[in-house]
């Protein structure tokens, strides 16, 4: 019995050593996929919150009265979500809606603890650069683009184009 346990033979240290750093090796490369992964599915979803909020402002913006958006947007080219956080901070935009508190909620939404901000730019063609798209008595072209947070460094924005369309065609 004696001779049995001196012939076994076991795993010496060096060998023990490699396999762990073989392991470590290719679990650091797998731990790196999944990070990559779990970045890319972050802004994903940053991305998909950021086209329905861009959708919700178009649709907000074709159910107000055309014909006051079309003539301040003519004007102004936009409608800025940084003087517009409050209901009260809303007053330069009074005569496009009586609802100003909703105004505020559609150009400064937050989800899921983070606030976006949210434009609604004309896309009428100016006479100077002649580069949007044409008038039309009926359509409207805007251009609603929401800012999202800073992720990594990186600075992500939606846009999605639509058009206000006339009470009259509606």
């Amino acid at each position: 019995m004696r001779k049995a346990f001196k012939e076994e033979q076991g795993f010496t240290l060096i060998e023990v050593m490699a396999a762990i750093v073989i392991l470590s090796i290719v679990s650091l490369g797998l731990m790196a996929y999944f990070s990559n992964s779990l970045s890319f599915s972050k802004s994903n979803e940053n991305k998909t919150v950021m086209v329905n909020l861009a959708r919700s402002a178009l649709v907000y913006a074709e159910k107000q009265d055309f014909d006051k958006w079309k003539a301040y947007l003519e004007d102004n080219k936009a409608i800025q979500a940084e003087g517009c956080k409050t209901a009260d901070s809303c007053s330069k935009y009074a005569l496009l809606t009586d609802d100003t508190a909703a105004l505020s909620f559609i150009l400064n939404p937050v989800i899921n603890g983070i606030t976006y901000k949210v434009s609604i730019n004309s896309q009428l063609q100016s006479q100077n650069t002649g580069s949007s798209k044409e008038a039309s008595p009926y359509l409207m072209p805007i251009q609603v683009k929401v800012k999202g947070p800073d992720i990594e460094s990186r600075q992500e924005d939606t846009v999605v184009e639509g058009y206000i369309t006339d009470e009259k065609i509606r």
